[in-house]
């Protein structure tokens, strides 16, 4: 029987290692995947021949790739929304999730305001244009508070932690050189979890498995699950009503912090996401298919768990290299970049146990002999 999707062109806007990650299951499915990076060796150009060379921020660089694909997906949420929606009409090809979505939701500010116009759990915030409310936010917030750029933040970069009054000469350092900020109140969470939801236009959402995640010096170390909690359901209610809402469609992953009071909301990516990974391996359709799915509109349903339990570990930008190979019971994902550097993530490794205790245990076992 013929794929019908094997006349699609799916254009896939830069070529990190979540392109890649999408490229690989559009060849799964029969969809001719498009690259649009910068060059011919990025991660993702390197498993397509349909690689187009350009800058995924310039409009005629956008409109080009765009005359050459049905639809587009972006791998981050970093590109100008106001180009890419001019160069979606231009050409009179659809980009998802829709650049206005983007634009609301790649600023930090918007995010936390969405999330408390539907009623959703986060820590209290206030937007920060100047050193002066130094003295207001430890007014605010006496235990602490956290400095977060509004757009282009992400692993910690753009990112300033303030515990106490000491710090406020760094804090008013860091304010004077980012103007566009918002502080958030600094929250003692018992743990960070995550949960990815994915939505088409017919709206079927799909909830992938709450995962507990890892950050070494603010980057995602490691994920294990699945996990459970009394009040995840009631968020996640919440969190589909938003997405209903705003007519979102494609993956949308949730950052969060458990804590005395409950589930917060820490931040929204709106894409494909490191704490998703783990499904390449664990369920039966992982979030990268599940996206491509969702944004051709075609039905989804939640996929299946493959085993009890499941951890990820990102295998991180060393000082120096080992010669190493993955334990046997676990799956590598390289993602082909040329250069390393340290913290820089070079791939992951996934495991299946019958516990997720068991899974990441293989996984630091590993970490702690070689990395």
């Amino acid at each position: 029987m013929k794929n019908r999707l094997s006349k699609v062109r799916l254009g896939i806007l830069g070529g990190g290692q979540l392109a890649r990650m999408m490229a690989l299951r559009c060849h799964e499915m029969g969809i001719k995947p498009y690259i649009l990076s910068s060059h011919p060796q990025d991660p993702a150009a390197q498993v397509t021949s349909d690689f187009v060379q350009g800058n995924p921020n310039t409009k005629r660089d956008i409109k080009n790739f765009l005359n050459k694909v049905d639809l587009a997906v972006f791998e981050n949420e970093f590109i100008d929304p106001t180009i890419l929606h001019e160069a979606s009409i231009a050409s009179d090809t659809p980009v998802h999730p829709q650049p206005k979505i983007m634009n609301l939701l790649q600023d930090r500010l918007n995010q936390k305001n969405l999330l408390k116009k539907y009623k959703i759990p986060t820590a209290r915030f206030i937007e920060i244009d100047s050193s002066k409310q130094i003295k207001d936010l430890t007014s605010l917030f006496p235990k602490g508070f956290v400095l977060k750029k509004r757009h282009q933040g992400y692993d910690g970069y753009g990112t300033l932690i303030v515990k106490n009054i000491a710090k406020e000469d760094t804090a008013k350092e860091f304010i004077d050189k980012n103007p566009h900020l918002i502080a958030e109140e600094l929250i003692p969470f018992k743990k960070e979890l995550a949960i990815i939801l994915v939505r088409n236009r017919k709206e079927q959402i799909v909830e992938l498995p709450l995962v507990e995640t890892y950050q070494e010096e603010a980057c995602c170390l490691w994920v294990k699950g699945p996990c459970r909690h009394q009040k995840k359901d009631s968020l996640v209610k919440k969190l589909k009503n938003m997405l209903n809402q705003i007519s979102y469609d494609g993956v949308m992953a949730f950052e969060l912090f458990e804590t005395k009071q409950g589930l917060l909301v820490n931040e929204i990516a709106p894409r494909v996401h490191n704490s998703g990974h783990y499904s390449m391996d664990a369920l039966s359709e992982d979030q990268f298919t599940l996206h491509i799915k969702a944004v051709l509109n075609m039905n989804i349903s939640p996929p299946k768990k493959l085993s009890g339990g499941f951890a990820m570990l990102n295998l991180l930008g060393q000082k120096t290299s080992s010669q190493w190979l993955p334990p046997a019971e676990t799956t590598l994902h390289w993602y082909g970049k040329m250069q390393t550097r340290i913290g820089r993530k070079m791939g992951h490794l996934n495991s299946l146990n019958s516990t997720s205790t068991k899974a990441l245990t293989t996984l630091l076992d590993f970490k702690k002999k070689f990395l």
